[in-house]
């Protein structure tokens, strides 16, 4: 059996480099925070250690939801343009399962399970909305500068651009066969 190379696509390399970019300022103002921390804490005066402590949690808190509110725009979108056109192409055509040696018949067990599915991927597009709707408000009442406008529901399949999606790690176990 051939070993797999993966190989990460020049899209995927410049998606995460768009999300680190996208968060450089607001990674920024929260590395300056924890430095001010520090400093406070070797400075030892109390009511500096509250002041910088209370401003570093804020910082991390933003950077965290900015991070949050990006990825749930890029699943939004994914579901909008990829999963939920597929799912509904599959539905579209006949499902078929072989029946016999030479026919085929049409397999109401795959398709209430594509059903299913189309009906999961819709329920979770409406929650996904709305929770990256509720993020960006906050954002924005937190003096966040949100550009965009929110992911449209309605928005027609292959029509929407991410410039940074969610950034995923996947492990990979590389083991090396010692036959004989």
């Amino acid at each position: 059996m051939a070993k797999r190379i993966v190989r990460h696509g020049q899209r995927q390399r410049a998606a995460v480099r768009a999300l680190e970019d996208a968060c450089d300022p607001i990674e920024e103002a929260y590395f300056q925070a924890k430095e001010a921390h520090w400093g406070a804490v070797e400075g030892g005066d109390p009511a500096q250690i509250r002041e910088a402590k209370a401003a570093k949690v804020a910082a991390a808190a933003r950077y965290e939801e900015t991070r949050t509110w990006l990825r749930r725009e890029a699943e939004v979108v994914k579901l909008q343009t990829r999963t939920i056109p597929r799912l509904e192409k599959i539905l579209a055509a006949p499902i078929l399962v072989k029946d016999g040696k030479n026919s085929a018949r049409e397999d109401p067990a795959a398709r209430a399970e594509v059903e299913q599915a189309l009906a999961a991927a819709r329920q979770e597009l409406e929650t996904l909305s709305k929770a990256a709707a509720e993020t960006r408000r906050a954002l924005e009442a937190l003096g966040g500068e949100v550009v965009g406008d929110p992911v449209p529901l309605d928005l027609p399949p292959g029509s929407a651009e991410v410039t940074a999606p969610s950034i995923t790690a996947r492990p990979r176990v590389h083991r090396v066969r010692k036959d004989g």
